[in-house]
């Protein structure tokens, strides 16, 4: 069983993600949730152009759950309410951090190490040995698909006359700068992914 489990793990992600985008849909659908039905469609886009990748590019299967659970996260934001209060509005620390701002970073940080995935072998050696420069090459493109996501959101509040739920100008700013903050930690993973640090190796070599 287990044997057949990893044999098949894309396959099995890429039912649980046709799964809730079929069930967030309908629930999107029932509840005149026209908002969400455009971010489903988007999110199906995703998947058909994720599989176009991984057939021409390889993706570690890491990138490839943790992109399923983002779609996942996203549209369980929207369509879960408490009360009066959608989970994308609440508070994980009061006052202080939303579960918006949770899927923001998330997000970018999925997003930075993706990347590094996708480009670390396309990218010269002597770049990638000043680690420095080739994270904050990492962090800008990250921004910048967190900017093309902040323009999608846009599209929504244009057409389907959501800005109460995307958010002023404040609430923009503040995607913009958990985007970023996503790919911080992205990119200090990918550094200790790539060279752990020397307490690290030394408990490694102790080990072996």
């Amino acid at each position: 069983m287990f044997n057949y489990l990893v044999k098949n793990k894309n396959y099995l992600i890429l039912l649980f993600t046709l799964a809730y985008v079929a069930a967030f849909g309908i629930n999107a659908f029932s509840n005149t949730n026209f908002e969400f039905l455009y971010y489903t469609f988007l999110i199906i886009i995703l998947i058909f152009v994720t599989i176009l990748v991984n057939q021409r590019l390889y993706l570690d299967f890491f990138i490839i759950l943790n992109l399923s659970l983002l779609g996942f996260f996203h549209l369980l934001g929207g369509n879960l309410w408490f009360q009066d209060l959608r989970l994308y509005d609440f508070y994980i620390i009061p006052g202080i951090f939303r579960y918006d701002n949770f899927v923001h970073t998330y997000g970018s940080f999925i997003a930075t190490l993706a990347l590094y995935s996708l480009l670390s072998n396309y990218i010269d050696q002597k770049i990638k040995q000043k680690f420095f420069i080739f994270s904050f090459i990492l962090m800008f493109i990250a921004m910048g698909i967190g900017t093309i996501v902040e323009l999608f959101e846009l599209y929504a509040v244009i057409f389907f006359n959501a800005a109460r739920q995307v958010g002023d100008y404040y609430n923009n700013a503040f995607d913009l700068f958990f985007n970023t903050l996503g790919a911080i930690f992205g990119t200090i993973f990918i550094y200790f992914y790539r060279q752990p640090p020397k307490f690290i190796r030394r408990i490694n070599y102790h080990d072996q």
